[in-house]
């Protein structure tokens, strides 16, 4: 079961929990008896009572045969917006806790994530196709192994950040900050990374096939010579020996 699976069993029996309760509540006042006079209902699971449904929508209640089955939990919550907003507010409260909130897995794809505080967040494997992180802080930000295909990333801060196999097929990373950062073994089939700062980013394994390297500083990077042939663009690209691209792809032809 995954670790998805395994909280949407959960979100179920906490709505469960609330529907039994609400039921005795009926049946009680059904039967003229006052609530606060009856024996008290079960006690809601802990997380229940720390507010984790506060941000469900409202469930009405309809008396036994004056109206339709109650709702299945899946109808009430919607886990990809769940995902979403705990994603949004991260920085806020998903950081503060203890453990922090784990996000691995997480599909957020197509998500406005526009300049989103994700710094330190744990995104590994998560689906970000597509999504709009412009301007995103994700300084040391797990994404190993995530999907960031296509994904809007100009001006975000992915310093140090791990973005070991990671996806990053048609990428938009213009004027990205991916200094320091671990891209071992990532997929840069033809992303934009025009611009960006890949000083002393590790490029181990990594595929720059036509990726767009045009002016983007790759001082100290560690990188291959065959994997900048292998690139789209060089012009105007600082190379990882410091000289300005100047025709030769070879990243150390000045000794360090």
């Amino acid at each position: 079961m995954t670790r998805l699976e395994r909280r949407l069993t959960r979100l179920e029996q906490r709505i469960d929990a609330i529907y039994e309760m609400l039921e005795k509540l009926l049946q009680l006042q059904q039967a003229g008896q006052h609530p606060e006079a009856a024996a008290a209902p079960p006690a809601l699971p802990e997380e229940v009572a720390e507010g984790y449904m506060a941000g469900l929508p409202a469930i009405e209640t309809v008396a036994p045969g004056e109206g339709e089955a109650r709702p299945a939990a899946a109808e009430l919550v919607d886990p990809l917006e769940i995902q979403y907003q705990l994603a949004l507010s991260w920085a806020t409260e998903g950081r503060t806790k203890n453990p922090p909130e784990d996000m691995a897995e997480f599909d957020l794809a197509g998500r406005n994530l526009r300049n989103v505080d994700l710094r330190d967040a744990p995104l590994e494997r998560a689906n970000l196709a597509r999504a709009d992180l412009t301007g995103a802080r994700l300084v040391k930000a797990n994404l190993s192994g995530a999907d960031l295909s296509r994904a809007q990333l100009s001006r975000a801060d992915l310093s140090r950040a791990v973005l070991n196999h990671a996806d990053l097929t048609f990428a938009y990373l213009t004027y990205a900050k991916l200094n320091s950062a671990s891209l071992r073994y990532a997929i840069l089939t033809r992303a934009n990374l025009s611009g960006a700062n890949l000083s002393g980013a590790d490029f181990g394994g990594a595929i720059l096939h036509r990726a767009n390297l045009t002016r983007a500083n790759l001082r100290d990077a560690q990188v291959h010579r065959r994997q900048l042939t292998a690139a789209s663009s060089l012009d105007g690209a600082t190379m990882p020996d410091g000289r300005l691209y100047d025709g030769d792809p070879e990243p150390w032809k000045v000794v360090p």
